[in-house]
């Protein structure tokens, strides 16, 4: 099972910052071709890494854009998926042999527990694609 989540992410190339999409592991399938390992630095010069009990993440793993990575023809120019992105990545999930689980996301976000800096996007799995 996989998940999907958003959070702020400091771009220091265009200074500015933005919600980017991001999973907690590299899926099985085709959707991991549009995963890329990102530093992620303190969102502001008074956050830091160092706090016992809640640390900061220094890296993760964050989607590129569906459209800009065709992955059966190689690597193109790419920029991290953002939540405005989320109806053509759950075309893409679910035309690709993906299955959100909805009782579970929704399970998730309804609880009293929050993820520190994220919000919970889904929970979804790779059931493959049915061979015809």
């Amino acid at each position: 099972m996989y998940t999907l989540t958003t959070q702020p992410y400091l771009d220091k190339f265009n200074q500015c910052y933005k919600n980017i999409i991001m999973i907690n592991m590299v899926p099985e399938g085709p959707l991991q071709h549009f995963v890329r390992r990102v530093q992620l630095g303190p969102l502001s010069p008074f956050q830091c890494y160092q706090n016992a009990c809640d640390p900061l993440q220094k890296c993760g793993l964050a989607l590129i854009n569906i459209g800009s990575l065709p992955y059966e023809y190689g690597y193109k120019c790419s920029s991290f998926m953002s939540p405005n992105e989320i109806p053509d990545l759950f075309s893409f999930l679910l035309s690709n042999g993906y299955r959100i689980d909805t009782s579970i996301t929704k399970m998730m976000n309804n609880s009293d527990i929050k993820l520190s800096n994220k919000n919970i996007l889904c929970f979804f799995s790779y059931v493959g694609v049915a061979k015809t």
